[in-house]
């Protein structure tokens, strides 16, 4: 699958916009509408940043993986309806989002 093809659903799949996305990576929502449209390709820093919206690596974004390889799981793990929506949702925030994000629980186990 190109990578054009596999942007557009990963976006189409959070149902976020192209500028959402845009804003979301810091990235120009032109350089989206081009790189779906399969009229270039993202240089590493637009990659890094595709893949932390995401939640998925580089690889998957360029098709060297069959799946997001974003966490590894046996494959007798089960996800409660509540990790489930968390993951979900973890999974639309920005890079700086998701470190907040982290930080909170942390901080939710340490005291």
């Amino acid at each position: 699958m190109a990578i054009s093809e596999r942007l557009r659903i990963l976006r189409n799949e959070q149902g976020i916009t192209q500028q959402q996305l845009a804003d979301q990576a810091g990235i120009s929502r032109s350089n989206i509408n081009t790189w779906e449209s399969g009229k270039s390709l993202p240089l590493p820093d637009g990659l890094i940043a595709l893949a932390d919206c995401f939640g998925c690596s580089i690889d998957y974004l360029l098709g060297r993986e069959s799946e997001e390889g974003t966490i590894a799981i046996k494959s007798d793990t089960q996800y409660s309806d509540e990790e489930q929506e968390f993951i979900k949702y973890y999974r639309k925030l920005s890079a700086r989002q998701k470190f907040a994000a982290l930080n909170f629980v942390k901080g939710m186990l340490a005291g």
